[in-house]
């Protein structure tokens, strides 16, 4: 079942009614047209530049703020439509912010039970118990949030935000101020406990890493919609666009032409798809490339070589070292970056090939042409 659907949804900035076709609401939009669905029990993180919009997204399923058009269901009933706006409490939505939001001045066990004032005295008990159980805070719950660390009050927040059993939960940065060194650790675990209570997740973050590690889905954000949606694998190595490819990590753009349903002619020479390509002789094209994708080897004869490409460049990633190459041929000169499991000599003379896989070209406007 779809836990959160949402349909062309319209937000502008200090927008608080429903007009329709307002001209400076149309000037100020910041979300355009948003669609976007996340099934029970599904994670999806919204990754996107600053100001594209993730906030105000969150804001608007959660009620905190009207939209100017569109509709978002929960789990099939419209909280938010030209009919009318449900209430934030009404929602069954939990929410998570980056600072924790925790009260100063209660206790963990206060804290997780702020809002189930509907519950009998025994209800809460057994409900805040049971949240302490299943985030390993048991036998914390008389501390108070500055006796904690930060990844102990962030499952403190994670908690409280359960508790109230939500149909959907909303995390806004949740990790941004966690220790690099327990961040890896909390971000698995806080997923195995959102997976194991099967409840749906939207995710926001700028760190793709991230993103990576938590969610399900990622849905990539631009111009006030959401771009492309699909696993992180997916989107890495097949975005829509070369605002994508970019977005979504480094990578090499060289003009291509294809030359038969296998292969393409670049300045590196000829390049194969493992994938049969369009019909588009003649077309220029831009080859996006991976660094992996750009193998690097030592010039055998520089005086037969069409290449003039020298290592400017290198660092040490953990796995791979990056490696910045200058490339001077017939056709220009062109910045690359490669990645190899061995170094090479800074300046060092080397010759550059493209190892066979699914290729992926853009036009000159930057749109997918094939990947």
């Amino acid at each position: 079942m779809i836990a959160l659907k949402i349909t062309e949804l319209v937000c502008a900035y200090g927008s608080t009614s429903r007009q329709k076709d307002n001209t400076s609401q149309n000037r100020d939009l910041v979300l355009s047209g948003l669609n976007l669905s996340i099934k029970d029990g599904e994670i999806v993180c919204l990754l996107g530049s600053s100001g594209c919009g993730k906030s105000t997204l969150l804001k608007a399923i959660a009620g905190l703020i009207q939209p100017v058009s569109g509709t978002i269901a929960l789990h099939g009933k419209e909280v938010s439509s030209d009919a009318g706006v449900t209430p934030p409490e009404q929602r069954g939505i939990g929410m998570i912010f980056q600072d924790y939001a925790l009260f100063p001045h209660l206790t963990v066990f206060d804290n997780i039970a702020f809002g189930l004032g509907k519950l009998t005295s025994v209800q809460v008990k057994k409900r805040v118990q049971e949240m302490l159980e299943l985030v390993n805070l048991y036998g914390l719950e008389k501390r108070y949030p500055h006796e904690l660390s930060g990844g102990q009050q962030q499952r403190v927040a994670i908690a409280r935000a359960l508790a109230n059993k939500p149909s959907v939960l909303l995390l806004d940065e949740p990790f941004s101020n966690i220790d690099s060194q327990v961040r890896q650790h909390l971000v698995r675990e806080i997923r195995e406990i959102l997976k194991q209570q099967k409840v749906a997740g939207l995710f926001v973050t700028h760190s793709k890493e991230e993103g990576f590690a938590f969610a399900d889905i990622i849905a990539v954000m631009g111009q006030g919609r959401i771009m492309q949606q699909g696993t992180a694998f997916d989107i890495y190595h097949h975005p829509h666009n070369r605002f994508i490819a970019d977005f979504m990590g480094t990578g090499n753009t060289l003009p291509a032409t294809i030359v038969d349903r296998h292969t393409v002619r670049t300045p590196l020479g000829l390049v194969q798809s493992t994938q049969p390509l369009p019909d588009n002789k003649n077309e220029s094209l831009e080859l996006f490339v991976r660094p992996p994708m750009v193998k690097v080897a030592a010039v055998n004869n520089p005086h037969r070589s069409y290449q003039q490409a020298h290592v400017h460049k290198q660092q040490f990633m953990g796995k791979s070292i990056r490696c910045e190459i200058s490339l001077e041929c017939d056709q220009g000169s062109y910045q690359l970056v490669s990645e190899q499991t061995n170094p090479v000599m800074d300046g060092a003379s080397v010759e550059l090939s493209i190892e066979p896989h699914h290729l992926v070209l853009f036009d000159a406007d930057g749109q997918l042409v094939f990947g």
